[in-house]
């Protein structure tokens, strides 16, 4: 990919989600979506993971199409043979919202890190009235207090953000069950483009850092993307490769991947993203193609991306 102009990628990490087939009773990565304006934004992916013999658990994500390690609250490993013991009864504190439960509720996975929290191999903060504190969506941890108890799913409108927390927690039976959720499967179709597409994270970021800049002196931020699926080649040995060619007014190019989606794809997942986003977009223009001929056509071409400011 190269890039014509100066301006440097977003000091703000987006959150993606990108969601994978579930295998049963495995816990699932969750690669943060989502989006930037944190409707269920879905962009700190988390991948809750019990290290064997350590007591330690680590999440691993992806931001901006690079693999990270991300910040997870870790349990306190206590030494061996002083396990804490919990209260049949467990008053908690999720992100400031108070809830009761039984222990045996929150340990009805074993497998999940929330079972583990609570096992006594660890020890768990409290917060100043004596409750036991989750640092995660407190309004969200009541669907999933309602799925322990009773198996029940939440309802459609709350499902993607259940669906980050219940993956936090390592709750593979809840997550099976929301992936079905249209919500979470749209969601995930849609991760699915865009992970075809090479860095699409950063070049959505420089489409818009160029669009603000040439904005400046215009309300009108046009960005001209050199999008291309596969590399053009010439056949002919009289093809002048310096022939003026459009996509010499590009702004950015991007490509070429080995996905076999095209590149129209790519614009309406560039356009959807930034519609949703709250930019004011004009329709993008169909492909600009190059005119240049001798001995072969020029295959080359262009899209114009215009942002009202």
């Amino acid at each position: 990919m190269t890039d014509r102009t100066d301006s440097d990628s977003s000091d703000s990490l987006e959150d993606v989600i990108e969601i994978r087939p579930l295998p049963r009773r495995n816990v699932v990565e969750l690669q943060d979506i989502e989006s930037e304006s944190e409707q269920p934004t879905f962009q700190r992916s988390a991948e809750p993971d019990l290290m064997q013999g350590t007591g330690v658990f680590r999440r691993t994500g992806r931001i901006h199409g690079k693999s990270q390690e991300l910040p997870t609250p870790t349990p306190r490993l206590l030494s061996e043979g002083s396990p804490v013991q919990f209260p049949s009864v467990i008053p908690l504190n999720v992100g400031g919202v108070k809830y009761v439960t039984r222990l045996s509720t929150l340990c009805k996975y074993p497998d999940s890190m929330l079972a583990a929290l609570f096992s006594g191999r660890h020890a768990v903060d409290k917060d100043q009235s004596g409750c036991f504190f989750l640092d995660s969506n407190g309004s969200m941890f009541g669907y999933i207090l309602e799925f322990l108890r009773n198996g029940s799913v939440p309802p459609n409108h709350v499902s993607v953000a259940v669906y980050k927390d219940a993956n936090y927690y390592g709750l593979s039976h809840l997550l099976e069950k929301l992936q079905l959720k249209p919500e979470v499967a749209r969601l995930h179709v849609r991760e699915a483009h865009r992970q075809q597409f090479p860095n699409y994270y950063e070049v959505k970021n420089k489409v818009i850092h160029l669009a603000i800049d040439n904005a400046i002196t215009n309300r009108l931020g046009e960005v001209i993307l050199h999008v291309f699926r596969t590399e053009f080649v010439p056949k002919v040995p009289n093809f002048n490769p310096n022939h003026g060619c459009v996509v010499e007014n590009a702004h950015l190019s991007v490509g070429p991947w080995s996905a076999s989606v095209d590149e129209e794809l790519f614009m309406k997942c560039l356009e959807t993203d930034l519609i949703e986003e709250g930019f004011n977009l004009k329709p993008h223009e169909s492909k600009k193609k190059c005119r240049y001929f001798h001995g072969q056509t020029c295959q080359k071409f262009v899209y114009r991306l215009q942002i009202v400011f």
